[in-house]
This record gives structure tokens, sequence and C-alpha cells, in this order.
């Protein structure tokens, strides 16, 4: 297994998408030493709910996601695939202040 930064602990690091109720929708399991914003995409790759009737949905509608995945490259692939994103802006990752409309966060979710 991996380790976690500078303490050398192995272990492992899930990583789950749920619904509204709590109930997990996707896992992905790796090794510690992995950064969290990196699983998003695999995890929402593995996303997939079988209907009886009709194709299977392979995306959530909406996302909420901590300020860890507030990366250009995450709100890239949400806008491409249709996906809301709800993930407010992380002012560590901004170098210069970004011109334009604000991102829009919902605090009540």
């Amino acid at each position: 297994m991996g380790y976690d930064g500078h303490k050398k602990i192995k272990g492992i690091k899930i990583s789950v998408l749920v619904d509204l109720q709590g109930l997990p929708l996707s896992i992905i399991i790796v090794p510690a030493n992995k950064n969290d914003s990196t699983l998003y995409i695999p995890t929402l790759k593995n996303f997939n709910i079988k209907r009886p009737i009709g194709r299977p949905v392979n995306r959530p509608s909406k996302v909420t996601a901590d300020a860890m995945y507030d990366t250009a490259k995450i709100r890239k692939y949400n806008r491409r695939r249709g996906i809301k994103s709800n993930i407010p802006v992380n002012k560590r990752n901004r170098k210069k202040k970004k011109i334009g409309r604000p991102i829009k966060v919902d605090q009540e979710e």
C-alpha cells in the first residue's frame, strides 16, 4: 500500500460517491498517498445505475463537493458532461482574481 505524506503510515484511501440519503453509488479504493482531487474523475466514471428498461444512468445531475475539489480540470469535466457543480472556491488554488461571473455555491446543500 501507500503512505500518507510524511507520516509514512501504510493504508488505503476510499473515495465514495453517495446520493442525498447517503447511499453509496460508486466506491474507489486506492493507496493512501493519492491526492483526493485525482480520485474525483475515476469515482464518477465508476458510477452506473442499471434500469429495467433503457440505458443505465452513468452520470449524476448535480455534484456537491468540498473546496479541495476546486480545480480547473474537475470543473471542465463537469461542464463537458453536463453535471452541475456545487463546489466552493478554494482561494489557495487561485493565483490571481478571476474576471467575470463568480462561481455560485448553494450553501444549504
